[in-house]
């Protein structure tokens, strides 16, 4: 079988795809596509991560079928423009630690399948540090696979 790459500005254009039956399959969230797996209007085959997403506890790793190159973590980041003054840098990421500080937010997200960051690594550097690395990783696989862009 082969698959044609068909891109979309963003996930609900591709799920309504999905659902009606004009694409065969796709990249779902899990955190989107687990109500629709656990209804059965979606067919989950193995979710991308370390560790099993707790709403779809039956669903296995892409690792434990034996991809373990997929064995990688999704992650979201707080970003602000280049140059933004270091003072204010401070005051978001203080901002941002207090509120997944906070039980409601930890909970919300644990409800969703993520996990937080430790504290330790909830800084602008760890961030940037982060940022750099995936960017390396990625810029590799798009250069040894021969991946065009467009």
């Amino acid at each position: 079988m082969r698959a044609t790459q068909v891109p979309y500005r963003g996930a609900g254009p591709a799920l309504v795809d999905l659902l009606s039956g004009q694409v065969d399959l796709g990249p779902i969230s899990a955190v989107v596509a687990g109500p629709l797996v656990n209804t059965g209007k979606l067919k989950a085959y193995a979710t991308i991560g370390r560790k099993r997403f707790a709403g779809l506890p039956g669903l296995p790793t892409m690792g434990e079928l034996g991809y373990k190159k997929l064995d990688i973590d999704f992650w979201h980041m707080l970003l602000a423009p280049a140059g933004t003054p270091r003072p204010i840098v401070d005051k978001l990421n203080s901002a941002l630690r207090a509120a997944l500080a906070d039980a409601k937010v930890d909970k919300t997200f644990a409800e969703g399948g993520m996990d937080l960051y430790q504290e330790d690594e909830e800084t602008p550097e760890a961030a940037s540090a982060l940022l750099k690395r995936e960017i390396k990783l990625w810029g590799d696989v798009i250069r040894t696979n021969h991946i065009a862009t467009q």
